[in-house]
């Protein structure tokens, strides 16, 4: 889950000029893109940013037993997705327009302004498409990858499996320019807030920060329908095979990119292997079912400077499906943490969403991107940050993400229940609580399990730069001096 929040009245004045500054625009080839603002209430239904005060309310309200506030906080993790998800007037270079979250600076954006010396108010774009597509680095570390895509026998010529899994980091306006004019992705800004003895801190994003990791299954351009494997339930018990081995993602519906299925249509999922053509036609939805862009060239070319780990070749015209988005606000300290992921039932969606999930999406989600399920986690164990050896368990997870980690993913062990070994039983807040610079000290940094981690704690944290709970500068890292850890 690497990955991603503190302030008031001074944040919220910082955080207005920075947004203003922010407006630069990124060239495009030949268009221009100019990062957008998340809406107002009246396209999202909330109140952006919610006070951080009403927030801890609902994860402290003594009417539950657990002490948390579901209803409401689907409510709100709703409206954030209705604000990324809304429509600009942000041409995509095709003839088609941006949603809020696709104009936003990806982490290579956010670098090349750093690495030019260029602050956010007057710097000029680097970004030539939209934000580049990379290969997860969750898989990375837990030695998953995503070139194990299950093959199944294709129906006939036309019909292809997924080439690979592609992720993109982006910031929110005033996210990206925070960074941009702290200069937080630097080495030795990371070392300026070293101290030996005590725990380090970089300056904490403003609380209109959105950090968002999109990710993508791309399909070749050629083929006509597009299987694409799709998650009901965690398997039980849970297990650490990889995501798209059968026994996790044992089903698939078959996606129609010309659009000729009934709007609206009820799917029947069916097994990776089915060849029963009544069947596969009950499992075939339409393209506009997804969110989803086709790659230009220099889309392309990016992909392909990659290492090759995919074992894959991106090509011009190829598809990419929006398939999962981690999703972290900076509303409170420890920011909000909320994940959405593609479901062929999005009114009955299984684990880790649910139905009371499902029932409480507004209208102000539209089109595409209802077809999508939301898990929230706003709270590492319940009651909220208790220690205890029987708190209760709050999984935050996303099934294209972390669904497939094991044992081997997590060399921290579990305070609060050892027998938490997989990715099923993860929480983003606990996982990005633990965010500092890479000191190679796996001891007392890396992936857990669900559990409360203790912010102030020494054994985690002295003698360590905590990074806001942003894995993402660690991912975007200049090395530009010595790090402090090897100057120890």
């Amino acid at each position: 889950m690497k990955k991603t929040i503190l302030f008031f009245t001074a944040v919220l004045i910082t955080g207005g000029v920075l947004l203003i500054r922010c407006a630069s625009p990124i060239v495009a080839g030949d268009i221009v893109v100019i990062p957008q603002s998340f809406p107002k209430q009246d396209v999202t239904g909330i109140t952006f940013p919610t006070d951080s005060n009403t927030i801890n309310s609902w994860i402290n309200d003594p009417k539950f037993p657990t002490r948390y506030d579901s209803a409401s906080i689907y409510k709100h993790a709703w409206g954030i997705w209705a604000g990324l998800t809304a429509p600009t007037d942000q041409n995509d270079g095709s003839g088609g327009k941006m949603l809020v979250y696709e104009t936003w600076m990806g982490l290579n954006e956010v670098r090349d302004y750093i690495l030019n010396n260029e602050g956010c108010s007057t710097g000029e774009g680097k970004r030539r498409g939209r934000a580049m597509l990379t290969r997860p680095r969750q898989f990375e570390h837990a030695g998953i990858l995503a070139s194990s895509i299950n093959k199944t026998p294709k129906l006939k010529t036309d019909t292809a499996e997924a080439n690979g899994l592609w992720v993109t980091v982006s910031y929110s306006p005033d996210q990206a320019c925070h960074a941009i004019n702290n200069k937080l992705f630097k080495q030795s800004v990371i070392n300026s807030y070293y101290n030996p003895d005590k725990i380090g801190n970089i300056p904490s994003f403003p609380n209109t920060s959105i950090s968002i990791k999109p990710t993508y299954l791309e399909f070749p351009a050629n083929a006509r329908i597009l299987q694409m494997p799709v998650w009901l339930n965690p398997p039980n018990p849970p297990d650490s095979l990889n995501v798209f081995q059968p026994n996790q993602f044992p089903l698939c519906v078959y996606v129609d990119v010309e659009n000729k299925q009934a709007v609206g249509k009820k799917l029947i999922p069916v097994t990776t292997g089915c060849k029963n053509k009544d069947s596969i036609t009950k499992a075939t939805c339409n393209l506009n079912d997804f969110i989803n862009f086709t790659i230009d060239s220099t889309m392309a070319a990016f992909m392909n400077q990659q290492d090759g780990i995919q074992g894959i070749q991106a090509t011009k015209g190829n598809r990419v499906l929006l398939v999962a988005m981690h999703v972290t606000t900076k509303e409170t300290s420890n920011w909000t943490w909320q994940s959405y992921y593609w479901t062929p039932t999005p009114e009955t969606p299984g684990a880790p969403s649910s139905t009371l999930a499902a029932t409480l999406i507004p209208p102000h989600v539209k089109g595409a991107a209802r077809h999508y399920a939301v898990n929230a986690a706003y709270v590492m164990t319940t009651p909220n940050n208790s220690s205890a050896k029987d708190a209760g368990s709050m999984f935050g997870y996303n099934p294209y993400l972390e669904g497939g980690f094991g044992p081997t993913t997590f060399n921290l062990p579990n305070v609060n229940n050892p027998q938490f070994k997989f990715g099923m039983q993860t929480n983003c807040m606990s996982c990005h609580a633990l965010a500092t610079p890479p000191s190679g000290d796996t001891s007392t940094t890396g992936y857990n399990t669900d559990q409360f981690v203790n912010l102030n704690d020494s054994k985690f944290f002295k003698g360590q730069v905590k990074l806001d709970f942003a894995w993402s500068i660690q991912t975007g890292l200049i090395t530009d001096t010595i790090p402090y850890w090897r100057k120890k």
